[in-house]
């Protein structure tokens, strides 16, 4: 440890404690009035959620890590991430995303169709393909330094601290948030700002066409979040508002008939 002349100017102080609170990851930079900085909320629109977040929502300038719940609900927890960038293009539509997934998905391809349906066509998007995790990791990092990116999102079978640390700094020195898709079920340690596993659950029918699928919903389990505090919250996906607001519990009830069913009993109580 360099041992600090006691003739150091009050100036040069206080450029070092500034230097080391960035490096300690604390807000302690004074930044020009009407700046953004790493606290701005970036709400999800659901009270609960929004409520056990600091500043009522996640840090744009931080690492925002998934995992499913179960081996069967990866894309679900993919589907969450990629609405949280729907919503965030809300706010942010004139920057791309970068989306970096692993060559070896066990997911497959991304579906163009489904981004389109969350909001986010293929204007929005920047595909990269990577073989290893530390080149999905390399890729994000310097995509989230550019400071030119709405966001950037990476898909991972497991990524160690170290590596998890570099890419929330860059997250934080660039403003630029980062969500990570794990599939190692968020097993070791990371530096992210929050983490969340992720469940499907059953949706409801298209209000429009009882035939086709409904919005998407899921069970949120926020495990940890930097100045939060754990929640958990059913959550169904508004296409309209981008936001995720509460999941209302289904009824189990038979379908209501059809109207031309009811026609001939009609008839024939008239005749």
């Amino acid at each position: 440890m360099l041992p600090v002349s006691p003739r150091k100017s009050p100036a040069g102080l206080d450029a070092l404690r500034q230097r080391i609170a960035l490096l300690e990851r604390r807000t302690a930079i004074p930044e020009p009035a009407g700046s953004r900085t790493m606290a701005e909320a970036w709400r999800l629109g659901s009270g609960v959620l929004d409520r056990a977040l600091p500043e009522s929502g996640l840090a744009l300038g931080g690492l925002h890590e998934a995992a499913s719940a179960a081996s069967g609900d990866g894309p679900a927890a993919a589907c969450f991430l990629a609405a949280l960038l729907a919503r965030l293009r809300r706010r942010d539509g004139r920057r791309a995303v970068l989306v970096c997934q692993s060559r070896t998905s066990p997911f497959g391809r991304l579906y163009g169709p489904g981004w389109r349906d969350l909001g986010l066509g293929p204007a929005d998007l920047l595909l990269l393909s990577a073989r290893r995790d530390r080149d999905t990791a390399w890729a994000m990092e310097e995509g989230l330094r550019s400071a030119s990116l709405a966001a950037v999102l990476g898909e991972v079978e497991s990524l160690d601290f170290t590596l998890s640390r570099r890419l929330a700094l860059a997250a934080r020195e660039s403003l630029t948030p980062a969500l990570l898709l794990r599939r190692d079920g968020l097993g070791p340690a990371s530096a992210a700002f929050s983490r969340w596993r992720v469940a499907a659950l059953a949706g409801r029918a298209d209000p429009f066409d009882e035939a086709a699928p409904g919005p998407p919903r899921w069970r949120l389990d926020l495990l940890r979040c930097r100045g939060g505090r754990p929640a958990i919250c059913d959550v169904e996906w508004n296409r309209e508002t981008a936001d995720f607001g509460v999941a209302a519990a289904l009824a189990d009830r038979p379908a209501a008939p059809r109207a031309a069913a009811r026609r001939p009993a009609l008839a024939r109580a008239a005749g």
